[in-house]
């Protein structure tokens, strides 16, 4: 199933047009909607469900807004069937990519000005989804590792709470270690991680059950030495929150960081400030 839904709000009585979601032109639409309404985002979901509803949870959350009319224009599109990541990833099962394009190609022709994907394990294949059209996407663990920099640049090791799948790809590892960062998992654990059985548990709607689960995981990646915990997988924020009962360490989300991510690149009621000087250039072209 595909879901497509603009939250723009509405005119604010100014009778202005609304953006057209005619397809025809992505770069025409850009620069004939941005004379009228605030910048558009859009949002790859569909893996999962919740963690598309938890990010966009967050965008409402810290956008700073005092009327309807302040929030980001925003589409989303669902495809709860693309193929499981992290199965692609260890198992050799069928990839998620095809799906992920058509999902990246309706975006970009829909004439969004940025993308977000709040999926970690999706990140795997950043490369090709960012070659799939001319919409800038944000990278998750860049927006992650902006929060670590701001909020705790001494915390060396970093324990993540992820898909064996994020934690096999190496995405977090790669560019933490890049800002001298280390990275502490549970993988070891095989079929005994609490990451992976707390994750399985908020797909399956079974939210208490996936809270105990994620609680443990966290108790052990600081005993193990963790300075700070990442929610690395988008369903971990839909069980535990904002923070972990129990954990003296900061704690960062990965969707949360991803909406602040976006926020900052979008400025709300700002479509001068919406893109960098060199996206700028581009759609003026």
């Amino acid at each position: 199933m595909h879901t497509a839904g603009a939250s723009a709000g509405d005119s604010g009585g100014t009778g202005a047009p609304r953006a057209s979601l005619d397809t025809s032109s992505s770069t025409d639409k850009r620069l004939e909607r941005r004379v009228v309404m605030s910048p558009l985002l859009g949002v790859l979901g569909g893996m999962g469900p919740a963690a598309a509803n938890s990010f966009l949870a967050s965008l409402v959350e810290h956008t700073p807004a005092g009327r309807d009319q302040d929030h980001i224009a925003t589409i989303v599109y669902s495809d709860p069937g693309t193929p499981d990541r992290s199965d692609a990833i260890l198992a050799g099962g069928p990839s998620p990519v095809p799906a992920m394009r058509r999902g990246v190609e309706f975006l970009d022709r829909s004439g969004c000005d940025l993308i977000a994907i709040p999926c970690n394990t999706a990140h795997q294949w950043f490369d090709e989804l960012a070659a799939a059209g001319s919409t800038p996407i944000l990278h998750i663990v860049d927006a992650v590792l902006t929060r670590i920099t701001h909020d705790a640049p001494q915390a060396g090791a970093v324990g993540i709470l992820a898909t064996d799948g994020t934690v096999h790809s190496g995405i977090y590892q790669r560019r933490l270690a890049a800002s001298g960062h280390s990275v502490l998992d549970l993988t070891d654990l095989g079929a005994d991680n609490p990451v992976m059985a707390g994750i399985r548990a908020v797909k399956a709607g079974k939210l208490d059950q996936a809270r105990a689960y994620l609680t443990k995981a966290a108790e052990m990646l600081v005993t193990r030495g963790a300075q700070g915990l990442v929610f690395g997988c988008t369903d971990v924020a839909a069980a535990l929150g904002a923070t972990v009962d129990g954990v003296d360490v900061p704690v960062w989300d990965s969707s949360e960081a991803l909406a602040i991510a976006c926020i900052d690149r979008i400025r709300p009621g700002r479509p001068d400030q919406a893109l960098t000087p060199g996206e700028e250039a581009r759609e003026n072209r």
